[in-house]
């Protein structure tokens, strides 16, 4: 293995946005709030589930749409009512975060093709283990990703970079011999923690002007772009290292 790609889940290999929106909507339903523009969730999926429910629960409607505090695990949010949404949501989205959630395309084709080429390929997902282990799957990813690690699996979330050293760890590689792809900002403060490069996809939830403003070591607007970037990246780092030894 010459090798590896951490790849981030949603947003990047899988478009899930109507299926947590969906999941996030009857959650409220079932709490007596109207529904929020979608919009308005989207902005804070990637921060983690627990962040997600808190910064949806009714109880978060006064403060919209100046006054929420920062996405952050640890915004402070009532905890009963976080565990009580955190609780339905997750019934809820573990019946309907399929109807909708594809990978995006060329996507299967990108990460078999890099597999074959002896690349190592890793999901790094601050979304629940139990979803992505489900959904990659259920959606034919499971193979050339034999290594995940995602919320609950390690105790630091993105934008610690622990999940990406225990990723590397797991696929027997050197952090250094990696690359980070993602579609956000906590991926690429990720790998700067790490030292890694990241190269960030067009396809997900964030806008391409505010991914040019993070400044990501690549920014890729189809898998083919993408694919050659990383080939071209791990390749160099591989000779780097080889050249250091």
């Amino acid at each position: 293995m010459t090798g590896g790609v951490l790849f981030d889940f949603d947003g990047t290999l899988v478009d899930t946005f109507d299926d947590i929106v969906d999941a996030v909507q009857r959650m409220r339903g079932e709490l007596g709030a109207p529904a929020l523009a979608p919009d308005e969730i989207r902005r804070h999926i990637g921060w983690g589930t627990r962040n997600l429910i808190g910064q949806s629960l009714p109880q978060s409607d006064a403060l919209r749409p100046g006054r929420l505090p920062p996405d952050a695990d640890d915004a402070p949010f009532d905890r009963a009512a976080v565990e009580d949404g955190l609780q339905r949501f997750k019934r809820i989205y573990s019946e309907v975060m399929l109807r909708h959630s594809r990978p995006y395309p060329g996507i299967p084709e990108l990460c078999a093709g890099l597999a074959r080429d002896g690349f190592g390929l890793a999901i790094v997902s601050n979304k629940q283990d139990r979803f992505v282990r489900q959904m990659t799957a259920a959606l034919g990813l499971i193979d050339p990703f034999r290594v995940v690690v995602s919320a609950g699996a390690v105790p630091a979330h993105k934008p610690d970079p622990q999940m990406l050293r225990v990723a590397a760890e797991r696929m027997g590689l050197p952090l250094e011999r990696c690359v980070m792809v993602g579609d956000g900002p906590l991926d690429i403060a990720a790998a700067r923690a790490a030292d890694i490069p990241c190269g960030s996809v067009t396809w997900g939830l964030i806008a391409e002007e505010e991914l040019i403003r993070l400044g990501p070591a690549f920014l890729a607007r189809t898998p083919g772009e993408l694919g050659d970037w990383i080939r071209k990246t791990l390749r160099a780092l591989t000779w780097r290292g080889v050249a250091q030894g």
